[in-house]
């Protein structure tokens, strides 16, 4: 598929000498180019004089096309009309900073749904950011006076591109615009409570100029435009940065460190927006009840619950999370406590007594001796005793309470038989009777909350005879680092902002293929990783992998305006390789064509630039 661009990379970088390709069974493969991933849209000359060497005809792709010619078709909303598009862009035939000359400016206050995963879109925002860091600097005023030209022409329906916008708001008078102001396809929220009913629906669909212009903002801008939009700034921002694909960093930043209570309860009540990217980390990294309370009361990671739950106390003069967690369940009738079994493990009595009251009997084992280890070690015995008194629970975690009850050691007693509960083999045999993948995440799932998973005992069963679903396995929330590290093929492959638990494992995972993600074009996940510093300039060469589809971004990234420095660094370091490794020989240079056209059975298209390159 990118084996033309490849090679074409490779010659570039060759001296003037280096021979092309001679077998006709090579440049018979290479004809069945993908068009899109022709470079530069065009067939290059090299080729096409080696094809009419041979009489192989050479597919009609012609000469690559003007930007005059890009620029009369305006991009579709649906993703196949805005392929036209998205090719100029991505090789280089449509700079990124003419985006900003060509599309309607209103198509970024609402992004259309199909645009969200290609790459002209991405590149639209970061040229528009660069743009206004150069024209706007810090000046709130100059950021406020554009927020106002757009909503004044998005009224009026004018179809402005963001380069007349700027010239407009830098040129002409400030509009004259109403608070009430509509733009986009709904209204937008009044207050918090209408924001997150919106979002809990997936309504993205109001548009908020201010909003989409601090999303790409900076952090002094930030600070300084804010508190001129007031008090309905800080949530209006929160909600509107939630549907992003990738959560405006800086935006967000600046909510967190501002603590605004309802920006802060939007994001929290609809956190599952930002589960990608980390922010439902972020929110518990704060410590905040408040914040905490809402969190429970939604969706959120089992590890995030268990983090929230475990630092909850009672007694610290005034009412603990737990406390309050307990009185609204008791309040509002609900079948558990916003956290769920999660509290069996907390240092909560109060509420580890209630959930033992109420479910006995209907939990596991595990999780009735859990929740009385719990009350023991911060209720007492007599607490403990009274409990088992009221046969609330079963028969086998009853009989495990007096027994402990009658020793030195009650704790140690119920703690010796709930490990014998969680043994690692008991676990191992049942997740080798599971039939599906869920099945396998419920089992894991299913362990009493907080008691930690034995990963060294399943490994060493998934060596001896691998455990069934072993990928869902380890792609679960809260696997340790060092073992998904061992396993980094099996997790799924990395964003423009990289995996979730740092760079080690999102440069691990890079060595097993990119540029397959579903919810980016290659160029983009490309581009933020190298931006992120996740990865740099050598990996691309001597870690990543496949090679072909990595000379083949290196190609475009040389043709591209806005692509990251490491790119050209990476060339460099290619460069090296091929004078050294390739050079004028023909034997060399077979060798590698072959290899990227599939031709050579004995090599794994897996694999690095610098292997490909090797003899």
């Amino acid at each position: 598929m990118h084996a033309l661009a490849a090679l074409d990379l490779l010659y570039s970088l060759a001296p003037n000498d280096a021979p092309r390709p001679r077998d006709p069974e090579v440049l018979r493969a290479l004809t069945e180019y993908e068009p899109a991933t022709a470079p530069g849209l065009a067939v290059p000359r090299w080729f096409a004089a080696a094809c009419a060497l041979h009489g192989i005809p050479v597919p009609e792709n012609g000469p690559a096309p003007s930007l005059a010619q890009v620029r009369a078709q305006l991009p579709e909303t649906y993703g196949s009309g805005a392929q036209h598009t998205e090719r100029a862009y991505a090789q280089g035939v449509l700079p990124a900073e003419e985006l900003l000359t060509l599309l309607p400016a209103h198509r970024l206050l609402l992004l259309p749904y199909d645009w969200r995963r290609l790459a002209f879109a991405e590149a639209w925002r970061g040229a528009l950011a660069r743009r206004l860091r150069a024209e706007l600097g810090t000046d709130p005023d100059a950021w406020l006076r554009l927020a106002a030209t757009v909503t004044a022409s998005e009224a009026a329906s004018e179809g402005l591109t963001w380069a007349e916008l700027v010239e407009r708001a830098r040129s002409a008078a400030v509009p004259a615009v109403s608070a009430g102001t509509s733009i986009g396809g709904s209204t937008r929220p009044g207050t918090p409570d209408e924001a997150i009913g919106l979002l809990e629906h997936g309504d993205h669909l109001w548009a908020w100029p201010e909003g989409t212009l601090l999303c790409l903002a900076d952090a002094e801008v930030v600070d300084a435009v804010l508190p001129r939009l007031g008090p309905d700034g800080p949530w209006l921002l929160a909600a509107y940065l939630l549907r992003y694909d990738r959560t405006p960093r800086v935006a967000l930043d600046r909510l967190l460190a501002g603590r605004d209570r309802e920006a802060l309860r939007v994001l929290a009540a609809q956190s599952r927006w930002m589960e990608r990217s980390g922010g439902v980390e972020r929110l518990v990294d704060l410590d905040d009840p408040e914040v905490d309370l809402v969190l429970l009361r939604h969706w959120i990671p089992r590890p995030a619950v268990h983090r929230i739950v475990a630092r909850s106390r009672p007694g610290a003069g005034r009412p603990s999370l737990g406390a309050r967690v307990l009185a609204d369940w008791r309040a509002g009738g609900a079948a558990w406590p916003a956290g769920g079994s999660m509290w069996l493990c907390s240092a909560e009595p109060d509420l580890v007594e209630e959930l033992l009251e109420r479910e006995g009997p209907r939990l596991g084992l595990g999780h009735q001796l859990l929740g009385c280890l719990r009350v023991f070690e911060y209720g007492g015995a007599d607490r403990l005793a009274r409990l088992v008194g009221r046969s609330v629970l079963g028969p086998s975690a009853a009989t495990v309470c007096v027994k402990a009850l009658a020793s030195a050691d009650p704790a140690g007693v119920i703690r010796a038989r709930l490990d014998r509960e969680v043994a690692p083999d008991k676990l191992v045999r049942k997740l080798r009777r599971a039939r599906s993948a869920p099945r396998a995440r419920d089992l894991l799932a299913s362990l009493p909350p907080g008691e930690p998973v034995d990963w060294a005992a399943l490994e060493a069963a998934h060596a001896q005879e691998p455990l069934p679903y072993w990928q869902d396995i380890v792609r679960l929330d809260g696997v340790p680092e060092e073992v998904r590290l061992r396993y980094a093929a099996l997790l799924p492959e990395p964003g423009p902002d990289g995996l979730r638990g740092g760079a080690r494992l999102t440069r691990e995972r890079a060595r097993y293929g990119l540029g397959g993600h579903f919810h980016c074009a290659p160029s983009t996940q490309l581009d933020g990783l190298l931006t992120a510093g996740l990865l740099d300039a050598a990996d691309l060469v001597r870690l990543a992998a496949p090679a072909a589809l990595l000379l083949a971004y290196l190609g475009s990234a040389a043709r591209r305006t806005d692509a990251p420095p490491d790119a050209a660094e990476a060339r460099t370091v290619l460069a090296d390789l091929v004078r050294c490794g390739l050079g004028t020989d023909p034997a060399a240079w077979h060798r590698v064509a072959a290899r990227l056209t599939g031709l050579d059975p004995e090599w794994d298209p897996g694999s690095t630039v610098e292997a490909l390159l090797a003899g």
